[in-house]
């Protein structure tokens, strides 16, 4: 009987402190893998969010970057890693969205691979013209593109800019040459000097072009006009209704993360995002807070899913 009941109550501390050590998470610093090199968005977005989530929830969050194929290494590691709520990942439209459709020796499942926990931040991209180029709007390029169908030029930089050109030439029913680029940056020079006509950007890389004068704003891809250029119309507001395209950024945990520790986290972010100094930073890389559940961020996987499976689909685009 005395034995029993001993057993009966080690068994009964044992709960308790496992109850206790989830009630008191984080105990020790967290990590939170960025999938690519240091500098670019993600990771700025990530050192930001990190340390008002570090003071919330009263330990360092280290930002660990694992670049290389275009995020696949570190999103795959972060599928297989202890779901503790120790490692968790700030991904984006291309790791869970693009790359599992575009390439086919993707290691992990988007979908069943994660647990969601929060959306962080959005940023529309951009639809902008060589200061040569007399168009002015949607109406305009699309006149000019079905006037003289396949002699406009749009410049894609990366994968995103040419399924925004997809989607478009989908929904406005028009043609034009693609123009490939490596990298963003070769092809803005080329849009500045007038050597293309067009080029669906992220917004904080073309915002100060246009606001300098060297680039001309024809709309945002955001479904709304957007808080960081309320001046520049939206293609939705424009002529194409449908039409919404945004660069989104999230945080998720491995898979069978425990429910309360995703909640904790959950939480965190929603009250970092409402940090005014956090904001102002996202303000300047052109940025949009947007907290949300982890089911709305689930949600959203599978709508960003199926809209750009469509486009892939409908302009044939395949990767080398």
């Amino acid at each position: 009987m005395l034995k029993t009941l001993a057993q009966a109550a080690i068994i009964l501390l044992a709960g308790t402190t496992g109850v206790a050590s989830q009630t008191a998470y984080p105990t020790r610093p967290v990590t939170m893998v960025v999938a690519f090199s240091a500098g670019g968005s993600t990771d700025l977005i990530a050192r930001v969010l990190t340390e008002r989530m570090g003071s919330i929830l009263g330990q360092t969050i280290i930002v660990e970057n694992k670049g290389g194929a275009d995020g696949a290494i570190g999103t795959a590691g972060v599928a297989r890693a202890t779901p503790d709520g120790y490692t968790i990942i700030l991904s984006t439209t291309s790791t869970h969205v693009i790359n599992p459709l575009l390439y086919k020796n993707i290691s992990y499942n988007p979908s069943t691979d994660f647990a969601p926990v929060s959306l962080v931040a959005q940023s529309p991209n951009i639809l902008v013209s060589s200061p040569k180029f007399d168009a002015k709007s949607v109406a305009d390029v699309i006149a000019r593109a079905k006037a003289t169908p396949g002699t406009l030029n749009v410049a894609t930089g990366a994968t995103m800019h040419l399924l925004n050109a997809g989607m478009f030439k989908s929904m406005a029913g028009v043609s034009w040459v693609d123009v490939p680029y490596k990298g963003s940056g070769p092809a803005i020079n080329d849009l500045m000097a007038g050597q293309v006509d067009l080029m669906f950007d992220q917004l904080p890389s073309s915002l100060p072009q246009v606001q300098g004068g060297r680039l001309k704003a024809v709309a945002v891809t955001s479904r709304k006009r957007t808080s960081i250029a309320p001046d520049i119309p939206t293609i939705a507001e424009s002529g194409l209704p449908a039409f919404e395209s945004t660069s989104w950024w999230g945080v998720f945990a491995p898979p069978k993360a425990p429910p309360e520790i995703v909640a904790k986290l959950n939480a965190a972010i929603g009250q970092a995002l409402a940090d005014p100094k956090l904001l102002a930073s996202f303000k300047n890389m052109g940025l949009e807070a947007w907290p949300s559940t982890p089911e709305e961020l689930a949600k959203l996987l599978v709508d960003e899913r199926a809209k750009w499976q469509k486009v892939i689909a409908d302009n044939k685009i395949e990767v080398n």
